[in-house]
């Protein structure tokens, strides 16, 4: 009989044991998450970018809107609410981009953790973009970003879509 019931309470355990939820991450999780930090695989413009020579351009990485030095750059964010951005191993010999790691301040919204108050690497400006997050999760980090883009041969309102992976 006592043999049948420590089977039992040790049956029941486990069953509790396994019956547990597992720790939901947060948004703040994942961004923090990613060991090395996070890098652009993937960016587009709607409507397409107009460049200064009237070119339009959708895809930002193949179009001529991002350079060489900036495809690398690195995104990493801290819980303390710290983003970093390295310039990665291509940095532009001329001074132009980021020629080191520099530091802003990140944080999510309060009203919905579904938008983000970050630094883009590539506007190179002391203000803070207001990002919609569409996905992230262990593997990737979907933003959507609303600029207005006030250059003399360049006016208009772009959305741009930015896929983030993690760094290797």
């Amino acid at each position: 009989m006592k043999k049948a019931l420590v089977v039992m309470a040790v049956a029941v355990l486990a069953v509790v044991f396994n019956a547990c939820d597992p720790q939901v991450k947060t948004t703040t999780d994942y961004l923090t998450g990613a060991k090395n930090g996070w890098v652009l695989s993937a960016a587009t413009s709607s409507p397409a970018y107009v460049m200064e020579n009237g070119e339009l351009v959708t895809d930002l990485m193949n179009g001529g809107f991002l350079y060489d030095y900036e495809l690398d750059d690195i995104i990493a964010f801290t819980a303390e609410g710290v983003q970093t951005i390295d310039p990665g191993k291509n940095v532009d010999p001329e001074g132009h981009g980021y020629q080191s790691v520099v530091s802003y301040l990140w944080h999510l919204d309060q009203a919905n953790e579904e938008w983000i108050y970050m630094q883009i690497p590539f506007f190179y400006d002391d203000v803070q973009e207001y990002c919609h997050i569409l996905n992230i999760d262990e593997n990737q980090m979907t933003l959507n970003c609303t600029i207005n883009d006030d250059e003399p041969n360049t006016k208009g309102t772009y959305t741009f879509n930015l896929v983030y992976v993690p760094a290797k």
